[in-house]
């Protein structure tokens, strides 16, 4: 199964939030297993879509450069703690695909903006740990629960299709 295992969902995790970073990324280097590298490919495809979306959402891209100024400003630990309560307001329902997908945009762009901002490769790998470490505490665990992070395509895959249908219906 793709996704399975502690390393395998963590280094998942970090690839996928190191492809929202670069916005267009080139490879998937660390992925070395075709079938882990279509399941990390399709779950950015995911992030892409969900992030076109939230790209005209004011709160949030106000959020996000929220926690980048503070980062620049010197408030590591605030930075830090104001991402985590945004992750924890995020999951406060529970957790799904979409939310789990949510988070990787916005902690992807908040590693992003830093990275810009101070142009140092240091504290975007210190976000990196950040978002990573959330995802370990927090998210890991029922995303195992759920097969693993290829259940996340299949999910969305299922989601896109009732869209369809339900669209079609409407149009009968």
């Amino acid at each position: 199964m793709a996704g399975g295992g502690n390393v395998s969902d963590e280094k998942t995790t970090e690839t996928l939030i190191k492809m929202v970073i670069e916005e267009e990324p080139q490879d998937i280097i660390e992925v070395k297993n075709e079938q882990k590298k279509s399941v990390v490919k399709k779950v950015f495809a995911l992030v892409r879509k969900i992030g076109d979306k939230l790209k005209d959402d004011k709160e949030i891209q106000d959020e996000i450069k929220g926690i980048a100024q503070n980062f620049q400003q010197g408030g590591v630990e605030d930075a830090n703690q104001m991402l985590y309560e945004m992750f924890k307001e995020i999951f406060q329902d529970g957790i799904t695909w979409e939310k789990i997908v949510i988070s990787l945009y916005v902690g992807g762009k908040v590693a992003g903006r830093i990275g810009i901002m101070k142009a140092v490769c240091q504290s975007v790998k210190l976000v990196l740990n950040w978002i990573v470490d959330f995802f370990s505490n927090n998210v890991l665990g029922w995303i195992r629960e759920q097969g693993g992070w290829i259940c996340c395509c299949v999910q969305s895959e299922e989601d896109s299709s009732t869209e369809e249908d339900s669209s079609t219906e409407e149009a009968l």
